[in-house]
């Protein structure tokens, strides 16, 4: 047991390691590393415990530091290490038994706490102002985005051509980064999480609820009105905090959007072929705000049948 165990932790470290690794000479697996590098961890803490998790998060950011040992390449990597430490945690809050939701509320939490501890820290340390810092951020990102959408064709890179189309984005990005950061923190984290699950039922590792059965608290509905009515009020900053607000709420309608869909494939019996198909394809642009649609009518119209009669 003992063997197997070793097995698959060696199995997990190669996958982050490939992750990583792949990612610095290819746009496309960047991306995807972007995305999965929480998911081996989350696996070896589900299988082999959070000591296990922990240990291959550490043996990961050893591997990536002693190429280059230096402050640069851990400044450098700053994503890559977030990305381990919300592998660390879900599997943690997992291990305790909290739910889906939870587990990835509070690894949200954590994550930005961190992330935000780090860039007043990197403000103070370089006496460089806060807002200045946010706004080299926001250029690095957009400059990222420009890499990554470069490396899979002339059509992505058209997207953030140079000219006052990319200073537009830049604008845009640079105020919105709060919302984005959370947005993408939590989408990462909601995507590990159902992964995981999913990975580790096929393997046998144990039950894994279904996915249908997730619900966003109904008080959130009053935050999505109160945020759209802030639009309203003529002053820039309440504004800008506004449409950060909205896409919060827009993640946390998504996530129920996708549990709709979910129940009714499984309502339908559908093949997991076509299951998969399914999946991939709300996560183009037009059916994004389709899904997000379908989560907020999920409230009133209770599509899974989730609210006894008693509660309707």
């Amino acid at each position: 047991m003992v063997g197997r165990g070793f097995l698959t932790w060696s199995l997990c470290l190669g996958a982050l390691l490939l992750l990583y690794f792949g990612g610095q000479v290819n746009p496309v697996v960047y991306l995807v590393a972007g995305v999965l590098a929480p998911l081996p961890v989350i696996l070896a803490g589900w299988r082999l415990g959070w000591g296990a998790a922990v240990l291959l998060a550490l043996a990961a950011a050893l591997c990536v530091f002693f190429l280059k040992p230096g402050l640069p390449v851990i400044l450098d990597n700053l994503g890559f290490g977030n990305l381990l430490l919300m592998g660390v945690l879900i599997g943690c809050l997992r291990s305790r038994g909290l739910s889906p939701e939870r587990v990835i509320i509070y690894t949200l939490m954590a994550v930005n706490l961190v992330a935000l501890l780090f860039i007043l820290g990197q403000a103070y340390w370089t006496g460089v102002t806060l807002q200045a810092l946010l706004g080299q951020k926001g250029t690095d990102l957009v400059e990222a985005l420009r890499r990554v959408l470069g490396g899979t064709g002339e059509g992505g890179s058209a997207l953030l051509a140079p000219g006052p189309a990319q200073s537009q984005v830049e604008f845009w990005v640079q105020r919105l980064l709060p919302g984005l950061v959370i947005v993408n923190g939590g989408l990462t984290a909601w995507l590990n999480v159902v992964l995981s699950r999913q990975i580790a039922y096929f393997l046998g590792w144990g039950e894994a609820p279904p996915l249908y059965y997730w619900s966003a608290p109904e008080w959130l509905i009053f935050v999505l009105l109160g945020a759209g009515f802030l639009l309203l009020v003529p002053v820039v900053w309440v504004r800008i905090f506004s449409l950060n607000l909205l896409l919060v709420m827009g993640l946390c309608y998504f996530c129920q959007g996708v549990a709709v869909v979910a129940a009714l494939f499984h309502r339908w019996s559908l093949p997991r072929l076509l299951r998969l198909l399914g999946y991939l394809l709300i996560f183009l642009n037009p059916f994004i705000f389709l899904i997000i649609t379908l989560g907020l009518m999920d409230l009133w119209l209770d599509f899974r049948r989730l609210q006894q009669p008693g509660d309707a």
